[in-house]
């Protein structure tokens, strides 16, 4: 049974959705759409990203092998074939970064270095950066399906559905509460909408330059507007790592949302037994591998596969140590490994590196050649890319930052 808080929270996902027009055209060709895939616990990149082979400190797997692709330099390993055969059918579209700086060894804090770049308590996370640029045309800009996100004062925009978010809009989740109980029927629902408008609208007017208040106006004109379009959406739900990305399809080919972000329902943070993660590797690519075939297969908004404009960014929120422990595990690692796949990328190619130490081997921004002055990617400067291939402009956002252009096309 659904519990009274749960009940309430699902509720409140409608209290994320603006009455705007049906989406617009968006521009042809480019990157319009994200999606962020979130390897949760901390992946260990020598499994796969990583093929240093035949260095001292560096402990690689007993069955494992150099495996190139292209320009891509990658592992191999005959317990995980759905990772060559995704780079086999993906690499051109791919950029491998290595030696992505989190700058700390702790999953909270990773989280938010690899997501907005710092720690700031107000930081906002890239995907909701993107998504509030075009916040005039989706109900619902971010849509977090699972996982972490930080929407520091930009909270409006972003929802998290947790599998709920369906339910909320077709009156579903009332048969789900503790005790199950009728919505309001079609000829309660404009009186209690404008008594919701107005309440808000003089909630808002008492403190006109509160921005919480300004924001509270706002979310009640979205969610009027989400529950306008309820028959027109179908977004699936589920648990698995299939469904959650099957969840975040359907978002993205409504055209309910610019951006969703999706974490794995299983952990990668493997302190005893490194071994775990072929199976969790070899899970994790074979749900890629579908993603892949359904962003081909799947017509956004404008009838165009996703694939066309949908820039998939991979990660995890760190690495993990180059030496086995005590346990043949391995404990946490501030360097780690991203992916970016599809659109808008000179792709087909790993960039940065791992020092003989196991730090971080930076790029030049303007071609993404290795530069060992810099002490590896940062994760501001990556998140500068992606807003500029976003048509977001980082100077402005994150003037801090570097954008990569040369990963660019």
């Amino acid at each position: 049974m659904m519990h009274r808080r749960r009940f309430l929270g699902s509720l409140a996902v409608a209290a994320a959705a603006l009455a705007l027009p049906r989406p617009s055209r968006a521009q042809a060709g480019g990157v319009n759409r994200f999606l962020f895939v979130q390897a949760l616990g901390g992946w260990d990149p020598l499994c796969v990203f990583a093929p240093l082979f035949g260095r001292p400190g560096i402990d690689m797997e007993a069955a494992a092998e150099p495996f190139t692709r292209g320009d891509l330099t990658l592992v191999d390993h005959p317990g995980r074939p759905a990772v060559r055969a995704f780079f086999e059918a993906h690499g051109d579209a791919c950029v491998v970064l290595n030696g992505v700086s989190v700058r700390s060894v702790n999953h909270e804090t990773c989280q938010a270095v690899a997501l907005t770049g710092g720690t700031s308590e107000t930081g906002t996370d890239w995907a909701t950066r993107l998504a509030d640029a075009r916040r005039d045309v989706y109900r619902l800009p971010h849509v977090v399906v699972s996982g972490p996100a930080f929407p520091g004062e930009r909270g409006t925009i972003v929802s998290r559905a947790q599998g709920r978010l369906q339910a909320a809009l077709d009156g579903g989740v009332f048969d789900e509460a503790d005790t199950p109980t009728r919505g309001p029927d079609f000829a309660v629902t404009p009186v209690v909408d404008r008594y919701l408008s107005r309440r808000a609208a003089g909630f808002a007017a008492a403190a006109p330059e509160s921005r919480l208040r300004a924001a509270q106006v706002e979310a009640v004109a979205r969610a009027q507007g989400l529950v306008s379009d309820r028959l027109e959406l179908s977004l699936r739900g589920g648990g698995s790592l299939d469904a959650r990305l099957e969840t975040a399809l359907s978002a993205l080919s409504s055209g309910l949302c610019r951006c969703a972000s999706v974490a794995t329902d299983f952990i990668f943070d493997t302190h005893a037994d490194n071994g775990l993660q072929i199976g969790l590797f070899q899970e994790f690519f074979a749900a890629l591998n579908t993603l892949r075939a359904r962003l081909d297969a799947t017509p956004g908004p404008e009838g165009r596969p996703l694939s066309a404009d949908t820039l998939l960014v991979v990660g995890s929120e760190m690495g993990r140590t180059p030496a086995y422990n005590a346990t043949f595990g391995r404990d946490h690692w501030p360097f780690t490994s991203m992916m970016l796949v599809g659109p808008g990328l000179r792709g087909g190619r790993t960039v940065g590196g791992y020092t003989a130490r196991y730090g971080g081997i930076g790029v030049d921004p303007a071609t993404g050649a290795p530069d060992p002055a810099r002490p590896g990617i940062a994760a501001a400067d990556l998140g500068a890319t992606l807003l500029l291939a976003g048509g977001v402009d980082p100077a402005v956002a994150l003037p801090f930052a570097t954008p990569l252009t040369g990963l660019l096309a």
